[in-house]
């Protein structure tokens, strides 16, 4: 009788199947566990305070902690960027509720255009940049004249790292950050009139105004005063409302709720200015300013070829002016192709050293774009592969835009930014292999001959 051995064979496929099922099962979890990049919290309470001739505030809070900072944007010339001042004391960047950016060194009577910088993010105002203008330079100020006291949580703790705004009735908004021991203090005689141009008139004892403390998810608290009575200023403790000019007791508390307080309303301001809604400053929204440069994809990238490639990614149709400072300056324009990407090769050699790239182009808003790079050329070395450019695309001059054509790229960018690993398919390969051993197996073992049957 004739004996066919067929069970290696069935279990060689089950393997076989089973293996290419498991390791397209591990492929997709191993794709599951790369980390997605989470949005930026959006900035809340964006306000400017303390505008000088040389200086202003920026302070938002955030719904969770998160870094912060302030991109003042500077046309044709490298944007600044500035710190929380806390962060420039410790010389690192701490993620925190609570932002306020201190922006100096400026010229009287200017405008200065910024965004603001949360996380990995950019906000900017309803698709603009944040506008300010720099106040004039006044004489020595008036006899001084500063308003104090401490911000409590709502646990009766100091709160340390919480924004008070401070505003008299015509003037302008004056801020601070608390202390580790809850203290503030704003000077109210450097405070200027709402026009900038000179000191603000007030009564050093009758003038009525108001605060406003900020301390994001922690609570808020707002008070109604007089200058007789803020040096310093009662407690004020997050959640609470008060109005000193009737008693030291809150008026409301965080819900709203009133309480007694001498028959004191909280609508009843007496000619305070309503303040803090900053809604005039507009909605903030992400700032998409909608090109890449990605090579060089970083400030000072070296590059191991003199006849690079700079090519990167923004909105279809977008013409990009594009100038590289050198010692054979060059320019010409580009234009963004219906795949959303641009490439400018360079039209001579580049000598080894240091040149700059600048990119030019209007944004969907309307607003002429600026970015600068600088770039390090290291073709002596020979040692590394770079993107070479290729005759088949020319710069042209300004009056023609025709987009370059996009040579096939054979090699990695000369960047430090690291090649991206392939997928993990040798666990199904050596599965699949073993599968197929018993397929090859199990097939010969049914072939052979039954010794049985021959004579």
């Amino acid at each position: 009788m004739h004996k066919a051995y067929k069970i290696p064979t069935l279990l060689g496929l089950i393997v076989l199947v089973g293996g290419l099922i498991g390791g397209i099962v591990m492929i997709n979890s191993r794709q599951q566990l790369i980390p997605k990049a989470a949005a930026s919290p959006t900035p809340q309470g964006v306000a400017l305070s303390n505008v000088t001739d040389t200086s202003f505030t920026v302070s938002w809070t955030t719904t969770i902690s998160a870094t912060g900072f302030i991109k003042l944007m500077s046309q044709g010339k490298s944007d600044r960027i500035i710190l929380d001042g806390r962060d420039n004391n410790n010389g690192s960047q701490n993620k925190r509720i609570v932002h306020y950016v201190l922006v100096d060194s400026l010229t009287a009577a200017q405008t200065y255009k910024f965004v603001i910088g949360v996380d990995n993010g950019q906000f900017d105002q309803n698709g603009s940049p944040f506008s300010v203008k720099t106040a004039q330079a006044l004489s020595s100020a008036p006899q001084s004249d500063i308003a104090s006291g401490v911000i409590l949580s709502g646990n009766g703790q100091a709160a340390e790292g919480v924004i008070v705004y401070v505003q008299l009735p015509s003037g302008q908004l004056a801020s601070a950050l608390s202390g580790s021991n809850g203290g503030w203090a704003v000077p109210l005689s450097t405070i200027r009139a709402e026009n900038g141009d000179s000191w603000l008139n007030y009564d050093l004892s009758a003038t009525v105004y108001a605060i406003k403390v900020d301390g994001g998810p922690d609570g808020i608290a707002d008070a109604i005063l007089t200058t007789a009575i803020d040096k310093p200023v009662p407690p004020l403790k997050l959640g609470n409302s008060y109005d000193f000019r009737q008693s030291r007791e809150p008026i409301s508390d965080a819900t709203g709720k009133q309480t007694t307080a001498s028959g004191s309303s909280t609508s009843d301001k007496s000619g305070a200015k309503s303040l803090f809604d900053f809604s005039s400053l507009g909605p903030v929204t992400p700032l998409n300013e909608g090109l890449t440069l990605d090579n060089p994809k970083k400030e000072g990238e070296i590059i191991y070829t003199d006849k690079p490639e700079f090519f990167g990614s923004g909105p279809a149709g977008s013409s990009v002016e594009i100038k590289i400072e050198s010692v054979n300056p060059i320019s010409g324009e580009t234009e963004v192709d219906s795949n959303g990407n641009w490439s400018f090769p360079a039209t001579v050699n580049l000598q080894d050293g240091n040149h700059t790239i600048t990119l030019q182009w209007t944004d969907a808003n309307g607003i002429v774009r600026y970015l600068k790079r600088s770039f390090v050329v290291n073709a002596a070395s020979g040692d590394r592969p770079a993107y070479v450019s290729t005759p088949s695309a020319t710069p042209t001059s300004k009056s023609k835009k025709p987009t370059p054509t996009i040579a096939p790229k054979k090699s990695i960018p000369a960047t430090s930014s690291g090649i991206p690993k392939s997928g993990g398919l040798a666990p199904t390969v050596v599965i699949f292999m073993i599968g197929l051993i018993l397929v090859i197996t199990g097939l010969f073992s049914t072939v052979k001959p039954n010794k049985n049957l021959i004579k």
